[in-house]
């Protein structure tokens, strides 16, 4: 145990608050969990006992508590249009998990929660909150745990010393990492700021019937969102910086605003033309252009997407290696760090735990457009929003591990879905 008094006593009492306040006042406890998670993720390093820190505490008890909060008011989870494909994916996790996989008891227990986090989560959000009148809680709840991470990154960016990695082709373009295990929190809260600070500017929130908040908002929101934005850029990040402008671009395009979605097209241009963007971008994308564009021998094929490619090979090596039992429920032993979600949950699952996730993506993007098509309401775009974060950011590394991830994708998911619940709803004007 190497937790100084300074962590324990305030994560411990959080513990107790959390407990008490998530069977009385779910609403309060889930956002109170959100908005401190960034706060919480600063104790990684930290450990409670054995490997275990409050972060695994954290995240492991809230799951439990869904769980038993789930049973307790009898929801009925197959309200939710996603369940069927959810507890499908459960149970081939299970099999995988806890009847093929070779890891000890502990580890078992830790990774299915990791992945069970994910539906509660959703159930939770979908059966919880009311779209038409919670729209405004559920967005700034997301977009205050943004402001903690904004605020710590504007801390360490103008820091005498600030705490920072490296990326690039030659590890010369450096970015914030601050107090956390790695950069990646900066990029994603601020992504995740920008996809829920969106739809409070529109006419579709409960602001439209507070005019002071109303007049407010753009003030506290625009400033945000620019904030972002810059966060994401001096990230250097490939995914963000592809989700970044593509996010803009559809929120644009699908709100038929032409004019702003050709600025947007017209900024990634000048972007990428002008220096010292167009400098830096060769830098993140040199072994990409040369290698796929321009076909030159210069790089090896194992440097592409930062030395990723190289993993994904020998991830799909070792699945093709494995018995045909094993092809279809999952490899039994630990991967070789692939660094990619796709490819873990084919290694870990099988082919039929892909299947079953690819599916429950694919439903879930169909249920938000044909929703959208339906009502016009822009707050289904923050559930699109987040999905394509998630489509993208898989390629890298793995988002289902991520509780703080799993909470913006499948809460805003849940959240979004849970307008079916109501005929009441009316297209916007």
């Amino acid at each position: 145990m190497n937790i100084v008094p300074t962590i324990f006593i305030p994560a411990t009492v959080g513990l107790i608050v959390l407990g008490i306040a998530f069977f009385k006042y779910p609403r309060w406890a889930i956002a109170g969990l959100i908005i401190a998670k960034p706060i919480i993720d600063i104790t990684w390093g930290y450990y409670f006992i054995l490997n275990i820190n409050f972060l695994k505490i954290y995240a492991g008890l809230f799951v439990i508590f869904s769980i038993i909060y789930i049973i307790k008011n009898r929801f009925k989870i197959f309200g939710c249009p996603l369940t069927p494909l959810w507890i499908i994916f459960l149970l081939l996790n299970f099999v995988s998990i806890f009847i093929i996989s070779d890891r000890d008891f502990l580890s078992k227990v830790e990774y299915f929660l990791r992945i069970f986090t994910g539906f509660s989560i959703l159930i939770l959000f979908f059966n919880i909150f009311d779209f038409e009148k919670d729209k405004d809680f559920v967005f700034s709840t997301f977009i205050l745990s943004g402001i903690i991470v904004i605020l710590i990154w504007l801390f360490e960016f103008f820091s005498i010393i600030p705490r920072t990695s490296v990326a690039g082709i030659s590890e010369e373009l450096t970015r914030v990492k601050g107090p956390y295990h790695d950069f990646f929190n900066f990029p994603f809260y601020a992504l995740q700021t920008i996809i829920c600070a969106l739809p409070l500017l529109t006419n579709s929130t409960n602001l439209i019937n507070k005019p002071v908040l109303k007049k407010i908002t753009p003030f506290l929101l625009y400033p945000l969102i620019a904030l972002s934005i810059i966060i994401v850029y001096k990230s250097y990040t490939k995914a963000g910086w592809t989700v970044l402008p593509l996010i803009f671009l559809l929120w644009f395009i699908l709100r038929k605003k032409i004019l702003p979605a050709l600025l947007v097209v017209g900024g990634v241009i000048l972007f990428f033309s002008i220096n010292p963007f167009k400098t830096e971008a060769g830098s993140l994308f040199r072994k990409e252009i040369d290698i796929l564009i321009l076909k030159s021998d210069k790089w090896s094929p194992d440097t592409l997407f930062m030395g990723r490619y190289r993993r994904w090979v020998g991830g799909m090596d070792e699945f093709n290696g494995v018995p045909v039992i094993n092809k279809f429920f999952g490899g039994g032993k630990l991967s070789a760090n692939p660094e990619n979600d796709y490819l873990r949950i084919l290694w870990h699952n099988g082919i039929f735990g892909f299947i079953v996730f690819l599916l429950l993506l694919i439903q879930s993007s169909y249920l938000i457009i044909h929703n959208y098509i339906k009502n016009k309401d822009p707050v289904f775009l923050s559930g699109l929003f987040v999905i394509i974060m998630y489509v993208m950011f898989a390629m890298g590394f793995y988002p289902m591990f991520y509780p703080s991830f799993q909470w913006l994708l499948w809460g805003i998911v849940g959240f979004v879905l849970s307008a079916q619940k109501s005929n009441s709803i009316k297209p916007l004007r």
